[in-house]
């Protein structure tokens, strides 16, 4: 108890505020907004109370040793339409441009923290952990919920193909990270070694192969589905454009931010975010202009750009200190935005709907996770301490995995439904725990340099 006594002036200070915002929020709600300018304004003043009452609970839960993002998660789903409702739909759909963007700027710098001499020296063992990490989960998944399926008929209005195809795409979901929770608990922790660095190399590497694995695993489901007869080698082939396109760009736009730094060298935080949005922005503009000319579904991948971006920065140029330094300081309202937005649009609904097969699913994946990297650091001969709690490192998940399932849903409507339900809900579980285990796992790991 005798530690906890430093911090309780900050708690009353944290408790204080957060009672008084609660009050004020409580007032703004009640008033009848009816003008579109007032709307607008009520938008945009419950991001910036929504972003101090996160910011104040991370504080407070930090405390307790919880990460700085559960606090950012647990606002946005208390604040969101599910609970208090004092985030709306509306609002949350039209905040989705400030959660885009800021995706954007966390990409960049996931590629910034990609150091290639380190990635040559674990290569070896970050192809093991992708391989085995994408073959247990999916084999597990894919296994337990297609002869749970059927064997307590879960499904009754799906035929025994459809269940097939459900289990297949939510097996390939299963592999699906989220980079994003990474980078914020890492750079909270200002954690550094081989553990942590594997950990993002893994989870960077997996996000990027995931759109590739999804792709082909749909078209084998239209092939059990009897909805084609081989495998579609024009959507393979555009998908190979896409992301081949999109790392080059990345590339170059690396350089030419290189450049920048060179040239100018202030002021780099707020063109980062410009810059940011700017690929979001161009990228939305080039995907619609190629279906509507072209009809051509050569979408480029905002991410990965900036993925490339960053690592091209970091690798490829004298620069990558200032560069990453930039990004440090625009990281905790960058943070707080995505996680607390994340936190509004996680679906509550889903979950109490789905909860035991989502709870199922959950264990499913995570025992899958735990094989895949026991196994791995076995190959790798990486120390038993990081044998035993490699898993932790991998649970979060995030948008991918909600993209991918919407992707299915237009592609496969009769599965759609139950497809998005589900994911949902084990997404909700996934951004819960995930963060908590991760900072766990950094600590034990012994490389947590700030706590």
């Amino acid at each position: 108890m005798g530690r906890y006594k430093q911090y309780i002036p900050d708690l009353k200070i944290y408790g204080i505020t957060l009672f008084m915002l609660a009050g004020f929020a409580f007032w703004i709600k009640i008033i009848h907004i009816e003008s579109d300018w007032q709307q607008a304004g009520l938008t945009t003043f419950s991001l910036g109370f929504i972003l101090l009452a996160a910011y104040m609970t991370a504080q407070i839960l930090k405390i307790a040793g919880l990460p700085l993002i559960s606090g950012y998660i647990f606002v946005g789903i208390l604040a969101g339409p599910h609970i208090s409702g004092f985030l709306t739909h509306d609002m949350v759909v039209r905040l989705r441009l400030a959660d885009d963007l800021a995706l954007s700027f966390i990409a960049l710098t996931a590629g910034g923290t990609l150091e290639l001499q380190f990635l040559r020296k674990r290569g070896k063992a970050i192809l093991i952990n992708i391989f085995l990490q994408t073959l247990f989960a999916f084999a597990l998944v894919f296994l337990s919920f297609f002869f749970m399926s059927n064997r307590l008929n879960l499904m009754p209005d799906l035929t025994e193909p459809q269940i097939m195809v459900l289990a297949c795409l939510l097996g390939v979901i299963a592999v699906a990270r989220s980079p994003s929770s990474a980078i914020a608990i890492i750079n909270e922790c200002r954690a550094a070694g081989v553990f942590t660095t594997t950990v993002l190399g893994v989870t960077v590497a997996i996000d990027v192969l995931i759109i590739v694995f999804f792709t082909l695993a749909m078209t084998v489901s239209e092939i059990i589905l009897g909805a084609c007869t081989g495998v579609d080698f024009r959507m393979v082939t555009v998908l190979t454009l896409a992301v081949a396109g999109s790392l080059g760009l990345g590339i170059v736009l690396g350089k030419g931010i290189s450049l920048y730094i060179s040239k100018v060298g202030h002021d780099l935080s707020l063109f980062l975010l410009f810059f940011a949005f700017s690929v979001f922005k161009a990228s939305i503009w080039f995907n619609q202009f190629m279906e509507a000319h072209f009809a051509i579904s050569l979408h480029l991948e905002p991410l990965l750009i900036c993925i490339s971006a960053g690592f091209t920065v970091q690798n490829f140029s004298k620069y990558g200190y200032i560069f990453m330094e930039a990004m440090e300081r625009f990281a905790l309202p960058i943070f707080v935005i995505f996680f607390s937005l994340a936190g509004a649009s996680l679906n509550l609904d889903a979950l109490r709907m789905t909860w035991p097969l989502a709870a199922f699913l959950f264990i499913i994946r995570t025992m899958g996770i735990f094989g895949s990297t026991w196994f791995a650091g076995i190959l790798n001969r990486d120390p038993p301490q990081h044998r035993r709690i490699a898993w932790m490192a991998y649970i979060t998940q995030a948008g991918v995995a909600i993209g991918l399932a919407q992707l299915a849903q237009r592609r496969f409507p009769e599965l759609g439904d139950y497809l998005t339900t589900l994911v949902l809900a084990v997404i909700t579980i996934n951004q819960v725990v995930g963060p908590i285990t991760f900072k766990i796992a950094l600590k034990r790991a012994g490389e947590i340099k700030q706590e």
